[in-house]
């Protein structure tokens, strides 16, 4: 299958412009692959995903934030994050940041991630 990027359908979503470039819609049952663009100033909501996600900056520079760390985002490279690993990317440039996001198709489980670990902490404070 061959894609057009310019032609799928972009969504406007908290200040970023979000793209599915390829996942279930084009037949992948595995992976998504995402093109976001986060304007200056602007930053994706704090978010858990339950598999694997690899973000490669493409333009501008930014701050990423993995559960506890923090990372600098620049054009040419890469950022491996782990499962269920919490994330945030913020743009701090005056130019528009892009990343193309590879990510794996997990399915959740009924609870959310942050319900679970509240379970699990309540669960060892008894």
């Amino acid at each position: 299958m061959f894609i057009e990027n310019e032609k799928v359908k972009k969504i406007h979503l908290m200040g970023l412009v979000h793209q599915t470039l390829a996942g279930e819609n084009q037949g992948l049952k595995t992976l998504e692959v995402w093109l976001v663009n986060l304007p200056p100033g602007s930053e994706t909501p704090v978010d858990q995903h339950y598999g694997e996600v690899v973000c490669v900056t493409l333009k501008g520079t930014g701050r990423a934030i993995v559960d506890e760390d923090s990372f600098n985002l620049f054009p040419n490279t890469t950022l491996v994050i782990p499962a269920q690993a919490t994330r945030q990317a913020v743009n701090t440039s005056e130019e528009d940041l892009v990343i193309l996001v590879i990510r794996s198709l997990v399915r959740p489980p009924e609870k959310s991630l942050m319900e679970i670990r509240k379970d699990a902490v309540s669960q060892t404070q008894e």
